[in-house]
């Protein structure tokens, strides 16, 4: 095997794919057509392929740190490819199925992802309640396939050699997820407490209805979506905002040709707002969702612009010698730039500037948004802990792995859960560690930049000019190493825990 030539038809084969899929999300065509795609690069993701790319790693001299690096992270994302490709048809019938199952509701049949969104509109306890039933009752129709795809990922993995998917993922990720499931349990038992208390004051104010009955699952939904801040954030201001937000760090987004920004209107556009990277840095496209409003709208959005910019500014160099370090199995770095924007909203300081808000009315959101964050982080350590017992043989039917499921979940989160998501919520590739690795970068990055260039320092070309110095390795580095290099820092729960119960307890 040819590396160079394999690197060609690696970045080849992610360019079709993401221009068929931002066609489909962008509303420009009726179906992302990857199948001729998928055939014509089968064979980077077969088992020769993979041991072709072994060899050429371990036969480069130590020396030669980037190539062994890059052949590392390209053998990952070729074994990851296979496992999925080796669970295909067991995938496929489990696609068909939940395109299937329907949920009756208002006089129209939804999907369960439809049924979700509605979740997170819906007002009235009693109508998420028995749309939660519903929904639960289409997930289930499904469950034997979930757990028969689960079984075909393990054994397609303990067939390549690896003890499991989660074996698989250290190989590539080079961390230790049982390590990280125990620091992310302290940081659970730390902010238990005033995650809770907040949570407790959050329900009393938005729904008193439930007061003596506890908070259930279908709650959670409406809890993240956080409604009463629409007026604040509504879609059409987006773009603006994003680009008076990088215009702050000196990052002007309408000179830069190779990232194009979509938020025209048309029917069949997606309802999310996401990144697809066609050829970057040539050809980066953030496409704003078609929602009208909402909270998390904008949380998802800088948290996908976050990614856009690290793809726009990533070494043209790079990208043409070594595709795998812009595109890596290892998704950890990309997803913490985008945290690390994100958590301007949760910035007081960010907020009166950029949505004029009084700085009380400030103050109120920014800890309900590290409320939401907080939230988040909390429900990844349970997911995390979930994945693990997942993952390994006879666990996954296992009543005992539903009902730890059921504790785990209800207990980060402080909502109810049911064992009949259990499945649904299967973590097959461990993002919730991938996640939780890029918060504890985001948050470490956000204290250093505070650090170097002041509590305003989304507000400073010098801090602009440091992110564009570390976007432009791309994914070069896992996160752990890029924060020994930036700052020569630890990732840390402790910080995390530090930051956020700050500032949940910052709008007392």
């Amino acid at each position: 095997m040819n590396p160079g030539d394999y690197r060609r038809d690696y970045a080849a084969y992610h360019s079709a794919v993401e221009r068929e899929r931002f066609k489909l999300h962008a509303g420009l065509a009726s179906h992302a057509d990857t199948h001729a795609v998928e055939e014509r690069y089968a064979d980077l993701w077969t088992r020769d392929s993979i041991e072709d790319l072994r060899r050429a790693r371990e036969d480069t001299p130590a020396e030669f740190e980037t190539e062994r690096a890059g052949l590392l992270a390209l053998e990952g994302a070729a074994r990851v490819r296979n496992v999925e490709d080796s669970a295909r048809e067991v995938s496929e019938e489990l696609q068909r199925c939940c395109a299937s199952s329907r949920v009756e509701w208002d006089g129209a049949k939804v999907s369960a992802g439809e049924a979700r969104e509605l979740l997170a509109d819906e007002r009235d306890g009693e109508r998420r309640r028995e749309l939660a039933r519903r929904r639960l009752d289409a997930l289930r129709a499904c469950d034997d396939l979930r757990a028969a795809r689960l079984d075909a990922l393990d054994a397609a993995t303990r067939s390549q050699g690896c003890a499991g998917r989660r074996a698989l993922y250290e190989s590539f990720a080079g961390v230790d997820l049982g390590e990280l499931a125990a620091r992310a349990g302290a940081f659970l038992e730390r902010s238990e407490s005033i995650f809770m208390s907040r949570l407790a004051r959050w329900a009393a104010l938005e729904l008193p209805e439930g007061a003596g009955r506890g908070l259930s699952h279908p709650d959670e939904f409406f809890f993240v979506r956080g409604a009463r801040f629409d007026a604040y954030f509504p879609a059409r201001d987006f773009r603006a905002v994003y680009e008076e937000t990088l215009a702050g760090l000196g990052v002007r987004i309408a000179s830069r040709k190779n990232l194009r920004i979509d938020d025209a209107p048309r029917p069949s556009k997606g309802a999310r707002t996401v990144c697809f990277a066609v050829a970057p840095p040539e050809d980066v496209r953030l496409i704003v969702g078609a929602r009208a409003s909402g909270l998390d709208i904008y949380r998802e959005g800088f948290r996908e612009g976050g990614r856009a910019q690290m793809y726009a500014w990533a070494s043209r160099e790079t990208a043409a010698r070594y595709p795998e370090f812009v595109r890596a199995p290892d998704r950890a770095t990309e997803g913490g730039y985008g945290f690390l924007l994100a958590g301007l909203l949760s910035e007081s300081d960010w907020l009166t500037a950029r949505r004029g808000m009084r700085a009380s009315r400030a103050e109120e959101f920014a800890s309900f948004v590290a409320l939401l964050e907080l939230h988040d982080a909390r429900r990844d350590c349970a997911l995390l802990k979930h994945a693990l017992a997942l993952d390994g043989e006879g666990r996954v039917r296992s009543e005992q792995t539903a009902e730890e499921y059921v504790a785990l979940l209800s207990g980060a989160t402080g909502f109810r859960h049911q064992a009949a998501t259990a499945l649904a919520d299967a973590d097959e590739f461990f993002e919730s560690a991938t996640r939780l690795r890029a918060r504890l970068f985001a948050v470490a990055f956000g204290e250093h930049l505070r650090l170097r260039h002041g509590r305003r320092w989304f507000e400073t070309r010098a801090a602009g000019e440091e992110l564009i110095d570390v976007w432009n390795t791309a994914s070069r580095y896992a996160v752990e190493e890029l924060a020994r290099l930036v700052w020569g820092g630890e990732l840390s729960f402790d910080l995390l825990a530090d930051v956020l119960l700050a500032s949940v307890e910052g709008g007392v």
